[in-house]
């Protein structure tokens, strides 16, 4: 006997004697039918679904009008430039806009992994091809502009890149969960938001920090290089064809330090790898350590501006520098010794703290103390900034 039935002979039952009873039973019945209803899977999943598509909806919409805010933000800096150059020329919004919308669609496709051999080398190749190529687009809005300006709008359209990337991600999820009906692709989308929330906003403030030329929290590795140099005496610049990157040698308390780190101030990460190679194989440095340098992500509860010392190449990114460097370094036998300095991810895209920059000076001294205790008189060592230079002189 189902439930409808037994409702109904309760019904007959009671007679209906007064009206009050009447609806007081079926305000019983509708709590009833309503508790049974929340009992019912489909239901749950409708409400599921419900409940994370309009948390997942909202952030879409929160992140589209933040994608939109920062490209109108990058035209009217585009515009700004131009004004400051003494350029005539006005900017065409429309097609400013276009080419910034081409570039945040700009896809690098992996190469084939299947056959490893030369892997590294193609990689090189794809992300040289893809800065000039977007650096190249840059310079067509802005053909009369000091480079440095120019690679820092490179910087932010990169940004604005990653920004849309995310945005399709989640779009994705978020109409093939609606489509299909399964809460269960939602949900995943719907946990992750806290983390992509804090990604994003730190996206959203290194945009508007490369814009402004400032360090960012990356900038730790070459601020930390630079501000060692400073401390060096007879520095002079090494003449070579590396794009985008440094080669300093100075004096240290009787021992030849070459430092490498990205050309500034425009934010750019040079190319330390083929730096490396160039001293070695090219002018014959024989280094008795090679010594990086670079920001880390912290884990959580670890204090901003911590440093940690190891063994290895303090280096990021998709690896293709490592290896170049780690190949180097094993093929003529130098130890390889890394100091990192210890940060969020908002703090490493954002504007550099009072923390990072703090921990700047002391890398300088942990680097010094390194080659006092590793490096005799006479000998030669290289120090390596690594990270986005953009706001750090030299």
């Amino acid at each position: 006997m189902d439930i409808l039935t037994i409702l109904l002979q309760v019904l007959l039952q009671t007679g209906l004697n007064n009206q009050s009873s009447f609806w007081s039973f079926i305000s019983t019945i509708i709590w009833l039918i309503i508790f049974v209803l929340l009992l019912t899977p489909y239901f749950q999943n409708y409400m599921a679904i419900m409940w994370y598509s309009y948390s997942v909806g909202n952030f879409l919409t929160s992140l589209s009008r933040l994608i939109m805010n920062n490209v109108n933000l990058v035209i009217n800096h585009i515009n700004q430039l131009l004004k400051s150059n003494g350029s005539s020329q006005s900017t065409n919004k429309s097609l400013v806009e276009k080419t910034i919308q081409d570039l945040m669609e700009f896809v690098v496709i992996e190469p084939v992994s299947a056959e490893p051999t030369g892997l590294m080398r193609t990689l090189k190749l794809l992300v040289t091809s893809y800065n000039e190529k977007l650096e190249d687009s840059i310079r067509t809005l802005l053909p009369n502009i000091d480079r440095p300006l120019v690679q820092n709008v490179v910087d932010a359209v990169d940004g604005l890149r990653e920004l849309n990337y995310i945005y399709k991600v989640i779009m994705h999820y978020y109409r093939l969960s609606n489509k299909y009906k399964n809460p269960y692709l939602m949900m995943q989308v719907y946990m992750l938001l806290p983390i992509i929330r804090e990604y994003v906003n730190a996206l959203n403030g290194a945009i508007t920090t490369f814009l402004k030329g400032q360090p960012v929290g990356d900038a730790a590795g070459p601020l930390t290089a630079y501000r060692f140099m400073r401390g060096c005496s007879g520095l002079t610049e090494l003449t070579h064809n590396i794009k985008d990157t440094y080669i300093g040698l100075c004096d240290f308390e009787g021992r030849r330090v070459y430092v490498i780190k990205a050309r500034g101030p425009g934010g750019t990460v040079g190319n330390l790898d083929d730096g490396i190679i160039y001293l070695i194989e090219r002018v014959g440095v024989k280094p008795r350590m090679i010594i990086t340098v670079d920001a880390a992500l912290k884990f959580e509860g670890e204090k901003t501006g911590s440093i940690a010392e190891g063994i290895g190449v303090a280096m990021g990114g998709i690896g293709v520098e490592r290896f170049n460097i780690e190949r180097t370094a094993s093929k003529y036998g130098i130890p390889l010794y890394a100091i990192l300095i210890k940060m969020g991810l908002p703090e490493a895209l954002s504007a550099m703290t009072k923390d990072v920059e703090g921990a700047v000076n002391e890398a300088v001294e942990r680097v010094k103390r390194v080659i006092r205790e590793s490096v005799r008189e006479g000998e030669e060592v290289i120090l390596i900034g690594v990270g986005n230079t953009g706001g750090v002189a030299q």
